[in-house]
């Protein structure tokens, strides 16, 4: 078997050394001529990936997406067509990460990638490092971002709702404990060799030792995300999608609607799980009101795309999160001890609803849209680059118009409320009583 491998290693270098030739004369090339560096994402199957590189593109930055794979699950998240080159379908199975890497170096300048990404098992110490070392010496830069799944495991800290936890019930034969020694492994070696490392969001940035920004990374596509023109459901539509029911509050959730049905008040809850994003898609078109989550404290992808959809959207934002004004969008903040008030509200006030959603679409577009992402990132990538000062203070998401949120999680409270509602205070003290 090591032969083998060793023979397999062997057959694969004048491949390698080739891309990292041919790569280097382009990345010295376009240096000379002052040409935008090409960004290179990959190589985990995201499905943010596609309006991340539609950004970069926009932004004047040649970007190619480049996956190992495209399905790991039962359902579609992700589509082959969504990104430049899916690895696995060019050869053995056994040399995709291979592929990747010989990609990255004739086609990449800047790497923008994720912290599970790494060429070799996290025991292999020595080959990931030199892998790194090859990298950083075929002049490739490397900005690296948390997903999330990618350094979640169990440490000492414990959250409001212990979130970590309740990660550990979703995934019973994922022991979070352990998964600490590949976080580290992971952690430590990008710590040492990325040039620039974005903090993913409160709930991730404390496990991080380095970080050199923090700010809500993803990037929308609302061209293709748009407010359906349908009227709203006779009986309003609660949408939930709890792939992860524990971390999710999914329980929480159910008992609310439970009791709120015992109190007469109508709603259709639809749960999606098990379902094509594609498809999942169209059925967030048709809610009313989007439920994400209650347990994590901060907004993600679900909530973002309910926004873009200009739906009211209810997720529960920690405290540092609804400090941080650059995670100012009008979501609402909904915990398990207020989500039947909050719910209440939401369903016997349509007025409250339409401007949630109409407020939600707009800070979508405003912050987290193609364009504006396209000038967040052009500016960290040519200080990544070139070391030019980003100005990060001149972009929308660092706007110094927008402000922190109120930590009151009192629905009776016109502040808890992320819209104006004071014409409307009697209404919801109504749907509250």
């Amino acid at each position: 078997s090591r032969v083998r491998k060793l023979l397999k290693l062997v057959r694969l270098v004048p491949r390698l050394a080739a891309a990292f030739v041919a790569g280097a004369l382009i990345r010295v090339t376009c240096r000379i001529l002052r040409r935008p560096p090409r960004i290179w994402h990959g190589f985990g199957a995201m499905f943010f990936t596609a309006s991340h590189v539609a950004a970069d593109r926009l932004a004047g930055f040649p970007a190619r997406s480049v996956v190992l794979h495209v399905q790991l699950r039962k359902f579609e998240l992700v589509r082959a067509s969504e990104f430049d080159a899916v690895s696995a379908d060019e050869g053995p199975a056994d040399e995709a990460y291979f592929r990747c890497l010989a990609d990255l170096l004739r086609h990449g300048d800047l790497w923008y990638t994720h912290f599970e990404s790494l060429f070799f098992h996290h025991t292999k110490t020595r080959m990931n490092a030199l892998v790194m070392s090859v990298i950083r010496l075929a002049g490739i830069r490397i900005i690296v971002v948390p997903h999330g799944g990618d350094i979640l495991h169990r440490n000492h800290a414990v959250t409001r709702y212990d979130w970590i936890g309740r990660a550990q019930l979703d995934y019973p034969t994922w022991d979070l404990v352990a998964q600490a020694e590949v976080v580290r492994a992971r952690i430590g070696l990008f710590s040492r060799y990325a040039d620039f490392i974005i903090g993913g969001d409160h709930t991730l940035v404390g496990m991080l030792p380095r970080h050199d920004v923090l700010f809500p990374s993803v990037t929308m596509d609302c061209s293709a995300l748009v407010p359906s023109a349908r009227e709203r459901n006779a009986v309003p539509r609660v949408i939930h999608a709890p792939n992860h029911r524990h971390v999710k509050g999914t329980a929480d959730l159910l008992a609310a609607v439970d009791r709120l049905r015992a109190r007469g008040i109508e709603l259709e809850l639809v749960l999606i799980e098990g379902m094509a994003r594609h498809e999942a898609l169209r059925v967030y078109e048709t809610a009313d009101i989007v439920a994400d989550q209650f347990i994590i404290g901060s907004w993600g992808v679900f909530a973002a795309e309910g926004m873009a959809l200009g739906k009211p959207v209810m997720t529960y934002l920690s405290e540092e999160t609804l400090r941080d004004p650059l995670w100012n969008h009008p979501v609402v903040n909904t915990t398990p001890e207020n989500i039947e008030q909050v719910l209440a509200v939401l369903l016997r006030v349509p007025e409250l609803r339409l401007r949630l959603g109409h407020a939600a679409r707009a800070s979508i577009e405003r912050y987290q849209s193609i364009a504006p992402m396209a000038d967040l990132f052009a500016r960290i990538y040519r200080h990544v680059w070139w070391r030019e000062p980003m100005r990060l203070e001149e972009t929308a998401m660092f706007s110094a118009d927008r402000k922190p949120r109120a930590l009151t999680e009192d629905p009776s409270r016109a502040e808890f409320w992320p819209v104006p509602v004071d014409d409307l205070m009697d209404a919801i003290r109504a749907a509250l009583a």
